[in-house]
């Protein structure tokens, strides 16, 4: 099966030529699923939330979609400290659910916060019993899972955005001691695929690019992943001015990314 992975399409300041290039690249794929970790808004507007929800309807395909840190209200400090995703769940619940194909399933975590104790209130915090409930949740023996969030548990080798997940190594230990082999996420605005080795186990953790103005060090991009019964492969696809043009990242065999 194939899914397509997008982050950071911050409507309000996405980049129109690349949103509509996306558009028809992503239909050429006809992937089976499309996963979107995080931030489709840049402050949380209703507007901003209205262009994402009609993008992502246009694409006419199943969709995951977690909640990232612009996706809460910027300027409505009372609603972002007491419902910070009321906005994003008014128009994205019904792309909230768990998805499956073939032996593939799909589950979504929000690691983002309307505010927090620290500076820097963009940054990542998983709720380790949350997690911990998905992970638990009992599936077939021959399930490929994969888990979407928009924060890296663990920060991106060479990434130009070095992120501080709060609890996000004892998330990364107990992901790689689970049975997902897959983490997607957002956030860095730059492709990268790692393999995370923890003491008991490992997983694939793949970041998706941006297809907004808010450029880290690469062109807007967004991902695809091929999965068989043996094997993932991840391509990423940069925007070339006028097209997207497909680059591979890799291929990793699946029985690889199974807990020790």
């Amino acid at each position: 099966m194939r899914i397509v992975q997008l982050a950071d399409l911050h409507f309000g300041a996405e980049d129109a030529r690349a949103i509509e290039a996306a558009t028809d690249s992503v239909r050429q794929l006809a992937p089976d699923v499309v996963v979107v970790s995080g931030d489709m808004t840049q402050r949380g507007k209703h507007r901003e939330f209205e262009m994402a929800r009609a993008w992502i309807d246009s694409l006419n395909r199943p969709c995951l979609i977690v909640p990232g840190n612009h996706d809460t209200p910027l300027f409505n400090l009372v609603s972002r400290a007491s419902s910070p995703f009321q906005r994003h769940d008014h128009y994205f619940d019904s792309y909230a659910s768990m998805l499956r194909v073939d032996d593939v399933r799909i589950d979504g975590l929000n690691t983002a916060r309307g505010w927090q104790a620290r500076s820097n209130w963009a940054e990542g915090s998983v709720r380790l019993r949350h997690l911990a409930t998905i992970l638990n949740r009992d599936v077939r023996p021959d399930t490929i899972r994969v888990l979407a969030c928009h924060h890296p548990f663990r920060s991106p080798k060479d990434a130009p955005l070095r992120t501080r997940t709060r609890r996000g190594g004892a998330a990364s230990e107990m992901l790689a001691e689970s049975d997902v082999a897959i983490l997607l996420t957002g956030h860095v605005h730059t492709p990268h695929v790692e393999l995370i080795e923890e003491p008991n186990g490992r997983y694939l953790a793949i970041s998706a690019g941006t297809l907004s103005t808010r450029l880290r060090s690469a062109p807007p991009a967004f991902n695809s992943l091929d999965i068989t019964p043996t094997s993932v492969s991840v391509t990423t696809h940069d925007f070339k001015g006028s097209a997207f043009e497909a680059r591979s990242l890799g291929s990793w065999k699946v029985a690889h990314l199974k807990p020790k």
